[in-house]
């Protein structure tokens, strides 16, 4: 075999160095002379093969790895240079079967050995992994295998069948205390893995007894992950006592002081040791029959406690920054006192705590948030109490700006308290529009303060624009006039150019134009935004969730493909980071990261990316009707999965909290009530995977003995529509029910063409169906309206539309091709007229279609549309922003905006139907 000896260090090292600063071409050229002289040295083959993957020639690439991995070569470079292409291909697999190879023929090369186990860890291979681990163990006698082998045999308790998990658990365990006995366990790793496995067992009273140890203690008596899990078991395990006199001394402790963990812990332990009498006969018979439980004679009185909370709190006050834990604790303790005690007796009325909390930290944004809670369901008569008592601790004597900048944030709050409450509800359209004037004044008062923030910070008072927001939209709703999307849009602006950086701002913005049927706007807050990594699977659907449906098919193309790079990501970089883990004996973060790998291996969002991505990709490759088909002859349909178990297991990731809410608890969340369409859901996700596999089988289907899969693709699809699913449009809805006609139509075209003439009867009723079925789904006549009117709907019908009718040419084309005889024969012609004559009638649908369309940019390109809407929402009830003339240019420049957006998306549709009438 000829290896890396035989070519010399001094004749390589220049195409390594090429490689390494991408010149590939000098690179490629090198290998090239050298494999003329030597064309058998595998190290070169190598080479040469990563040059070709990184030039984008990768079927070239792989056959010539495959021809050095044929020859089984164990040079570490060889070996290294083929796991290079291996691994950016994603042809894991290919990588331990290399280094298996490798490992067999030199067993002692434990470099080589610690490789092959790290390529089973990139294929998630966990009893590979363990068999690895256990040989290297056996030969190089390190502890690290043995660990190594031990978090192989809990990931396979994790995954495989439930009735096999006892068995590894068990195993794991064994090993463990091999370890444990033989004083293996050197590092806090080694006992977080040893906790790893107890804790897969639910063994809780075994792992605070290893926490005893003292010589484990020693080692991770530091730790906070371990101390966490300490904290949690022994409230899991009842010892109350215990959990109290621990959490009560690390409260103690400063730097615990702010650590809503341990309070929650102490106020735990503590309301069970005053409910709970431990030291009498009454509980004796319980607590024989409870190894778990608490059996001390502490007791606990509810004062004392109060004491304790009200020692830290004279500690934190003296502190330059008071912590807020001690003060939130006393709220949360009152609260569960009179929940949870039967003779409770208020020291303190909680309200009255809120009001002392609000007064020291509702300069904070956290102070929304840690108040909700205690607000919550609270009678009308005293939110309004306790919001003037709010409102009484603002001092308006202090004139410094520090001052009043708190004052600021204080009433910045009291607005989110006052939503959040309801106190506005009751408020007429007048009364909700002064109240968002007010809002305006506070963010416009704010501003002098925040002339010196850097661009990256937000202004004061951009809350008060985010609720005054709220309320427009509040008012949209109740009322139906657009005229509040266009005002809320218009103070969004306005802020966003002083808050360049504000999400909160750009999200709202993003949801409001895309109601009014805007995608290129949207596109560009997103992309502003500059979002990323997990991101990207969390907040993409705030802009390619039903992308498909606003007309701008290439950049809804692209603004999806833009989103799938963390998905490629995970699967290549992901691995390494595990990889990682076991190199360094991380055990404790092995889990986390396989677990990250898995959501998103199997994120919901990426398959909903994946399905408008078809939808768009075939609208336009269908241009012309052939190209669609050859569209669906290259369609790979491996991966459009729809049944129960894949459904089961998709991670749903997409973020709905990041939004702002502060509705009341009763109502719902304010994403809900902004969201431009029903939420995306499983069912959406059957319904655009039936549609392209329809579409696939009708394409592929030769023989009419080869139909069962359509009939139950759209057996499936009949009864999906016959559902009455929220997250499915009625548009969607109808959009499913051309395909069954068109589907319908093509069966009994098989049957005919297969010598059924009983089916000939039923093709005059079939495409009358699929007539009807489009008639039904054409969108609304828009003629008798106006440009304020115009909105996502609008662009969704004229979209879905459009769609329906291009799945119908590209059907009616492939039946078509099956009836042309390749000999004409009269008994064929009146069927072919009848085929040619169904898709001029669907022509006729598009020409309805272009009509509508025309109609629309008539309306939208109009003379002086921009101040036509700003007429129109000056003639109605508006807030004094769009009154005042310094207003004027920036509003007509927003709408100017908006008229060209429509128009860049009407003239998308309008060349995407031309082109089918032609």
């Amino acid at each position: 075999m000829t290896s890396i000896i035989d070519v010399s260090e001094r004749k390589i090292r220049p195409i390594y160095e090429a490689i390494d600063n991408n010149s590939l071409k000098s690179a490629l050229q090198q290998c090239n002379k050298l494999l003329k002289k030597q064309p058998e040295a595998l190290i070169l083959k190598a080479l040469k093969g990563l040059i070709l993957e990184r030039t984008g020639k990768t079927e070239e690439a792989l056959k010539l790895c495959d021809q050095v991995k044929e020859k089984k070569p164990i040079d570490e470079p060889i070996l290294q240079a083929l796991t290079m292409v291996y691994k950016s291909l994603g042809k894991f697999e290919e990588i331990v079967k290399i280094y298996e190879n490798a490992i067999l023929q030199n067993p002692n090369n434990e470099e080589i050995g610690n490789h092959w186990f790290m390529a089973m860890v990139r294929i998630n291979d966990f009893k590979g992994q363990q068999q690895a681990a256990l040989k290297l163990h056996k030969t190089f006698k390190s502890n690290k295998y043995l660990f190594w082998a031990i978090i192989s045999l809990l990931l396979q308790a994790q995954s495989g069948p439930s009735r096999q998990s006892d068995i590894f658990l068990s195993l794991a365990e064994r090993m463990m205390l091999k370890a444990v006995k033989e004083k293996g366990l050197k590092h806090i790793e080694d006992v977080h893995l040893y906790l790893i496995v107890l804790l897969a067992q639910k063994k809780y009273k075994e792992i605070l007894e290893v926490l005893e140890n003292e010589e484990l203690n020693n080692k991770c008596k530091d730790d906070i992950e371990i101390l966490r899990i300490r904290n949690d078991l022994l409230l899991k395990t009842e010892n109350w006592t215990k959990a109290n006199e621990i959490s009560k001394n690390l409260l103690t402790e400063t730097t615990n002081l702010d650590d809503w963990g341990y309070y929650l812990m102490y106020l735990e332990s503590c309301l069970h040791l005053i409910t709970t009498i431990t030291a009498t006969d009454n509980s004796k018979n319980e607590n024989e029959n409870n190894e778990n439980c608490d059996i001390s004679t502490k007791s606990v009185d509810l004062d004392q406690v109060r004491e304790f909370l009200h020692s830290l709190q004279e500690i934190a006050i003296k502190n330059s920054e008071i912590k807020r834990g001690p003060f939130l604790a006393e709220l949360e303790l009152e609260k569960r006192a009179k929940e949870e005690i039967k003779e409770y007796k208020p020291k303190t009325e909680v309200n009255k705590l809120m009001v002392n909390y609000f007064e020291i930290f509702g300069s904070k944004a956290c102070c929304f948030e840690d108040l909700q809670q205690y607000l919550k369901g609270i009678p009308l008569d005293s939110a309004k109490k306790i919001i003037e008592e709010f409102k009484s601790t603002i001092n308006l004597s202090d004139d410094d700006k520090k001052s009043k900048i708190k004052n600021i944030q204080k009433n910045v709050n009291i607005y989110k308290f006052e939503r959040f409450m309801g106190l506005f509800e009751e408020l007429n359209e007048n009364e909700m529009l002064s109240y968002v004037n007010n809002l305006i004044n506070s963010y416009k008062d704010a501003l002098q303060y925040g002339e010196e923030l850097p661009d990256t910070e937000y202004q004061y008072g951009d809350d008060f624009i985010i609720i005054g927001s709220q309320i427009l939209f509040d008012l949209y709703k109740k009322t139906g006039h657009n005229s509040y999307l266009f005002q809320a849009i218009f103070i969004l602006e306005n802020a966003l150019k002083k808050s360049k950086h504000n999400f909160q701002f750009k999200l709202f913005l993003i949801r409001l134009y895309q109601k009014i049927g805007i995608f290129h706007i949207p596109l560009n807050l997103y992309k502003s935004m500059e979002i990323k990594h997990m991101q990207l699977d969390t907040l993409s659907h705030y802009l390619v969730e039903r992308s498909f449906s606003l007309g701008a098919f290439e950049d809804a193309t692209q603004a999806c493909y833009d989103s799938l790079p963390i998905y490629r990501s995970n699967e290549i970089e992901t691995p390494e980071m595990i990889i990682s883990a076991y190199k360094f004996a991380t055990f404790s973060k092995i889990q986390d990261f396989i677990e990250f790998q898995n959501e998103l291996e199997n994120s919901l969002q990426k398959v909903f990316i994946d399905r408008e991505i078809i939808r768009l990709e075939f609208l336009n490759a269908s241009k012309v009707t052939k190209n669609g088909i050859t569209y669906l002859k290259e369609l790979d349909v491996t991966d459009l999965k729809y049944e129960d178990e894949y459904c089961k297991n998709r991670r749903d990731n997409r973020d709905f909290a990041v939004l702002s809410n502060f509705n009341p608890i009763n109502k719902p969340k304010f994403e809900e009530i902004i969201r431009v369409s029903p939420k995306l859901d499983l069912n959406w996700l059957k319904l655009f995977t039936f549609i392209p596999l329809i579409l696939k089988n009708i394409y592929v289907t030769k023989d009419i003995e080869d139909i069962e899969d359509i009939n139950s693709l759209t057996e499936s699809l009949e009864k999906l529509l016959s559902q009455d699913y929220q997250s499915i449009t009625l548009e969607e809805k109808r959009l499913g029910d051309v395909i069954i006609k068109l589907c319908q139509l093509y069966l009994i075209i098989k049957e005919v063409q297969s010598g059924k003439k009983e089916s000939i009867s039923k093709i005059d009723a079939a495409m009358d169906n699929l007539i009807n079925s489009l008639k039904v789904s054409e969108p609304e006549d828009i003629s008798n309206h106006t440009i304020q009117e115009l909105s996502w709907i609008h662009f969704h019908q004229f979209s879905l539309f459009l769609e329906a009718c291009n799945y119908s040419m590209v059907t009616i084309e492939i039946i078509n091709n099956i009836i042309l005889p390749r000999n004409k024969k009269l008994k064929n012609k009146e069927l072919i007229q009848n085929i040619q004559n169904l898709n001029l009638t669907v022509k006729k649908h598009l020409e309805y279609l272009k009509k509508q369309l025309d109609i629309f940019k008539s309306i939208v390109e109009g003379e002086k549309s921009a101040p036509r809407i700003f007429e129109y929402i000056k003639a109605g009830s508006h807030i004094d922003f769009c009154s005042d003339e310094d207003n004027v240019f920036e509003i007509l420049f927003i709408l100017n905006k908006i008229e060209n957006n429509w128009m860049a998306s009407l003239r998308d549709l309008i060349q995407q139907t031309d082109c089918r009438i032609i």
